[in-house]
């Protein structure tokens, strides 16, 4: 939640007032506007400095402590709609063994039944970066071992010289 000035710690002199209700008071000077928010029980509150509007702040007369409290629960209620997907990374080489390879693909298995994006991602090191048919091969082969339980998001695509990368999720 963001820090807003209230009452006398506004630093604008002149302001447009926006009474409790919505309504457009007008252009008034800071010690009017805070004299009469607090005669009517509410305090005043700055939304938008002089600087962002080129002319006039634009202060409204609010409960403050209730703003804060409707700020805070909006703010929570969006964290709780938030959805956080998870990345988990297989890093692999052209020259890797079927057992280790099947091994990795066990695991991001697992990893996608869990709800995880896999980055699937082959370090070609040397000579064996000039030979695409090898990569595509162990490519080829990991998603041969994921089998129906995974979908491609993006094709295996080279990073740099030495690097290649795929995204692979579950598939529903």
């Amino acid at each position: 939640m963001e820090y807003r000035p209230i009452n006398e710690k506004i630093r604008d002199d002149k302001l447009l007032i926006i009474d409790e209700n919505g309504t457009k008071l007008g252009v008034m000077n800071k010690m009017n506007a805070v004299n009469l928010a607090k005669e009517r029980g509410y305090d005043l509150v700055l939304f938008v400095p002089a600087e962002k509007t080129g002319g006039v702040a634009i202060a409204k007369i609010v409960d403050y402590g209730k703003f804060t409290y409707e700020q805070k629960m909006k703010e929570k209620l969006s964290r709780k709609n938030q959805s956080v997907i998870k990345i988990k990374e297989v890093k692999v080489r052209p020259q890797i063994s079927d057992h280790d390879l099947k091994w990795r693909a066990n695991q991001a298995i697992d990893w996608l039944n869990d709800n995880a994006q896999i980055k699937f991602k082959i370090q070609a090191y040397g000579r064996i970066g000039y030979k695409p048919e090898l990569i595509q091969e162990t490519y080829d082969k990991f998603l041969a071992l994921l089998g129906d339980t995974a979908k491609i998001l993006n094709p295996i695509k080279k990073l740099t010289p030495v690097l290649y990368e795929a995204t692979i999720v579950r598939n529903k």
